[in-house]
């Protein structure tokens, strides 16, 4: 006996006899009678499955209303596979593609994940509410809410895809649109506003969205200018530069006379005139014409429109005229007196030059000789003459300097015999030559021709000129200098 055992095959034989009985006790329900095999299939209810539409013509049609939206569906399958599978990988379908408009009961068709049968699904079908649609075209209204910050403008709006959008709606609800557009905050700003994702909205006729509505675009990028506050006023030109010897100015004339200037309300409160913004280089003008000239912001002025402006200049032969001036005395110390020595008679004839309409027009006070004597001391002392002229107008040898030189003495010491032809000043105000203010108009200038003197036309001192010609009253400084005799 112990010799059969011993024997290998007897002993495999045992092996799978005692295999087999312990995977009959693992497996056999000793409760059940008769004994039957533990199943490993197993079932799940899902309680909300989301009811899909599909095949639906979205050109033509509408889905406004479908019932139920989810069903509950009772499932069978493996319990491996019924752990691993998720909610929504049971998917159950409402096929639309054959409806027409109105209401219909239509049967629900499912898809289940391979091993997974359906044992119920609870309701089969689902009812429907179709309504045909129609696609119109509308222009899109931008609005804005708030206000911007103190003194501040906003301006148009601006939408950067257009302004034409696409609304989708059921036929009879398309004559119930009122507006559609779209609305931007622009509360407290001090820039522009730019809201890349405005959104576009459709309101029915009473003032009310029309959430269902579909819009293409549905948002817009918007761009709202926000400005400082603004004035517009006169515009100054500034002139640098000479023109080449031998010609001058005969008229300059602005396309525009007057720009709008941005910047803080109290700095716009302050200004009457543009000045410094525009600078024509005459030294770049070879002859008449047009040239274009920036107008740029300056100090606090936060911008200025236009920003760039044509200024037609005209420009001739120069020519000279000499002119007889009496010297002015401007502010003599209190206590002062003074008599003329060198002019004795207090005149001074000068030569200028410019263009032949601009020295027709000089007036009697638009060329001047000033002598400031707030340094003035008790004795004999030359002044340099600082020479007034009209825009435009030079002297004809700008290498000439003007004096003046003075007997100035006590006002109260005992009167001597002054220089014949020689005036005084009390000091109470400006004195021309022979004592007297220089009201009356000298004689008109004598004229010595043309071509007498190389120019440049382009006057000692910046200016303006905004009308269709220079205006030669506008003058130009010239201060002579005593150290080189001018």
């Amino acid at each position: 006996m112990d010799k059969w055992l011993s024997h290998p095959t007897i002993l495999k034989i045992l092996s799978v006899a005692i295999a087999l009985l312990l995977w009959a006790m693992v497996h056999f329900d000793p409760e059940s009678t008769p004994a039957t095999v533990t199943s490993t299939m197993d079932t799940k209810v899902i309680e909300a499955a989301s009811v899909i539409p599909t095949g639906l013509d979205e050109t033509k049609y509408a889905l406004v209303n479908v019932e139920p939206t989810v069903v509950r569906l009772v499932v069978e399958g493996r319990k491996a596979n019924l752990l691993t599978m998720k909610d929504e990988d049971y998917a159950v379908h409402l096929d639309l593609s054959h409806v027409t408009p109105g209401e219909h009961v239509v049967p629900l068709t499912y898809d289940l994940p391979k091993g997974i049968s359906l044992i119920e699904m609870s309701p089969r079908s689902a009812t429907v509410d179709i309504v045909e649609i129609e696609t119109k075209t509308f222009e899109l209204g931008v609005a804005t809410e708030g206000t911007p910050a103190n003194g501040y403008i906003a301006g148009t709006p601006t939408v950067k895809s257009g302004t034409i959008v696409n609304v989708t709606l059921p036929k009879d609800e398309m004559a119930l649109v009122g507006a559609v557009r779209t609305t931007v905050d622009i509360e407290g700003s001090e820039k522009n506003v730019v809201n890349k994702k405005a959104q576009v909205v459709v309101y029915d006729t009473e003032g009310e969205a029309m959430e269902h509505a579909i819009i293409r675009p549905s948002t817009v990028e918007v761009e709202v200018p926000v400005t400082p506050p603004l004035k517009t006023m006169p515009l100054q030109i500034s002139y640098t530069g000479s023109l080449p010897n031998g010609l001058s100015v005969s008229s300059i004339k602005a396309d525009i006379d007057k720009v709008a200037v941005y910047g803080d309300q109290k700095l716009l409160d302050s200004m009457d005139t543009y000045t410094g913004g525009v600078t024509v280089d005459l030294s770049k003008i070879k002859e008449s014409g047009t040239v274009k000239a920036k107008v740029t912001a300056v100090g606090d002025v936060k911008m200025v429109e236009p920003s760039e402006i044509d200024v037609e200049v005209k420009v001739v032969p120069s020519q000279t005229l000499t002119l007889d001036r009496s010297v002015i005395l401007n502010d003599l110390p209190d206590g002062l007196k003074t008599a003329f020595k060198d002019p004795a008679n207090g005149h001074i004839s000068i030569t200028v030059r410019g263009a032949p309409n601009m020295l027709a027009a000089i007036q009697a006070n638009d060329v001047r000789l000033i002598a400031d004597l707030r340094d003035a001391k008790i004795g004999q002392a030359t002044f340099p003459l600082l020479v007034k002229l009209p825009r435009f107008i030079d002297l004809a040898d700008e290498s000439q300097k003007y004096t003046v030189t003075l007997d100035i003495a006590d006002k109260n010491a005992p009167s001597g015999n002054n220089t014949a032809g020689g005036g005084s000043n009390n000091g109470n105000g400006d004195v021309p030559a022979g004592g007297q203010p220089e009201d009356t108009p000298s004689p008109p200038p004598t004229d010595t021709g043309a071509g007498n003197g190389a120019g440049n036309g382009s006057g000692n001192g910046s200016g303006t000129n905004t009308g269709s010609s220079p205006d030669p009253s506008s003058s130009t400084d010239t201060e002579a200098d005593p150290d080189t005799g001018h």
